[in-house]
């Protein structure tokens, strides 16, 4: 164990300060990502808080987008569960993500895991070294709104591999991201979760502020290296440095603040649970944690996306698709194989329970006042994404949904919208393998965030020839 005065060498050192970079949590910007000029005060009913939620491999979307006019739509299958929460929706249609056709390395899933949230090409476009070129934009959101809560962001995952911390084993694949080579971790075991943001609940208040003094004192003792390490060191070697004291600290802060204060959810999960498979079993719990720890304001961003993408089963909606599987494995290979192809059967099941645990999750926010008393739905902007709009790997109008505050009452009147920026039908994009282009893009719509928490940046990540700049059409512009 590290004490204050202890010496360690130089690789040492590198080698302890490295772990932090799996922390759930992120290091504060660089000057250029600091907040511009903010609009005046009041101007705007602004959200507080910002939760991302991301469902893997697109949708059936001839079966999400809504039918009839901005005010006067029907939701079809997959979007019927949002049918009780309409007035405080918005349902975006047409913003494609353009950042892929930047690259010249990269299969499909890395070209749009790695641009849609960060609206960049690559950092370098050298097929070993695949890398975004920027921070995602929840992460830019949570530096400039989240330093003075304990925990700058926090995310979680459902399903997937886990480490013994519970988190999710890293992943070629991430989608948030602090910066280029920086990807976020995220809980994907509830449990772990729980005590980790919310303390251990069998401690006594005694117990508990002494194991944060101990792990206090760890932390001095790195941080008291530093000075004299960043002596020896390069300028690229510095940065790194100063990158992990910055996540340190960060940590210092949380455990000497602790999280006695706020009230532990009473969560649990029933025995012999895997939370690597059990998602139905595990994302209503997790939803629990996310939406309590915004009403604690121990966060004010939090991610949440389900892990199990690639080869979900989804036994627990087989009676759904008349008692047979949703993956018929005598036919195909896995899920993947499954959304590939051209609609097949049942494939609108999961689609639609994601959806429903989007739902569950508004639902539970609905239910809470944060800590101002506030409702917690109300004052929050929850943005609902896949990376696709298809499993095809189609990059254009992907499926989006603004839900709570998305601050635009003034502009546009209250929520309750569907927003179609396409420029065409579901049954043309189809005709044209997704290659047809409304236009808009992500990197607008991601601007139009910013703006909602009344942030004055003239855009958003990379721009290329031909592509508007500014917020999206319609969307607080």
């Amino acid at each position: 164990m590290l004490v204050k005065g202890t010496r360690i060498d130089r690789r040492r050192f590198l080698r302890l300060s490295g772990a932090a970079a799996s922390l759930p949590f992120a290091l504060p910007f660089l000057d250029a990502f600091r907040p511009r000029r903010a609009r005046a005060q009041g101007a705007l009913a602004r959200p507080k808080r910002l939760v991302i939620v991301h469902s893997p491999q697109g949708s059936v979307l001839s079966r999400f987008v809504p039918v009839g006019a901005e005010r006067a739509f029907e939701l079809p299958y997959i979007t019927e569960p949002l049918a009780p929460l309409r007035d405080r929706l918005t349902i975006v249609t047409g913003v494609d993500n353009v950042q892929p056709r930047f690259n010249t390395v990269g299969n499909a899933h890395i070209n749009a895991n790695y641009t849609v949230l960060t609206g960049r090409p690559f950092l370098e476009q050298n097929p070993d070294a695949q890398t975004p070129g920027g921070p995602s934009v929840e992460q830019v959101i949570a530096d400039r709104i989240g330093a003075d809560t304990p925990f700058r962001r926090l995310d979680f995952a459902v399903g997937g591999n886990q480490t013994s911390n519970g988190l999710l084993t890293p992943r070629e694949g991430a989608f948030f991201w602090v910066g280029p080579r920086d990807p976020i971790s995220a809980f994907n075991n509830p449990l772990a979760a729980l005590i980790r943001v919310f303390g251990d609940g069998q401690l006594s208040p005694a117990d508990a502020w002494a194991l944060r003094a101990r792990r206090a004192s760890v932390l001095d003792g790195v941080l008291a290296n530093f000075g004299e390490m960043s002596r020896g060191l390069g300028a690229d070697d510095r940065a790194r440095l100063e990158a992990h004291a910055d996540k340190l600290r960060q940590l210092e802060q949380r455990i000497v603040a602790g999280t006695g204060e706020c009230n532990r959810p009473e969560v649990g999960l029933p025995p012999g649970v895997d939370p690597g498979l059990d998602d139905h079993l595990t994302t209503p719990v997790t939803n629990e944690l996310l939406a309590s720890a915004l009403a604690c304001d121990l966060t004010r961003v939090a991610t949440l996306s389900w892990a199990n993408g690639h080869a979900p089963e989804f036994p627990w909606l087989w009676n759904r698709n008349g008692g047979r599987p949703i993956v018929d494995l005598g036919v195909w290979e896995n899920w993947h194989a499954v959304v590939h192809a051209d609609y097949q059967a049942g494939m609108e099941h999961p689609y639609r329970w994601y959806v429903e645990m989007l739902v569950d999750l508004l639902t539970r926010m609905a239910s809470m006042t944060d800590a101002d008393g506030d409702n917690l739905l109300e004052t929050s902007l929850v943005v609902y994404f896949s990376e696709y709009s298809s499993g095809r790997h189609w990059h254009t109008a992907l499926p989006v949904v603004l839900a709570g505050n998305v601050g635009d009452a003034p502009a546009h009147g209250p929520a309750g919208r569907w927003l179609d920026v396409m420029g065409g039908t579901v049954a043309e994009l189809e005709a044209s393998g997704g290659y047809r282009t409304s236009g808009s893009t992500t990197n607008q719509l991601w601007t139009s965030v910013l703006r909602m928490f009344g942030f004055d940046d003239a855009g958003f990540g990379h721009y290329g020839e031909g592509m508007a700049r500014g917020g999206l059409p319609g969307l607080l512009a």
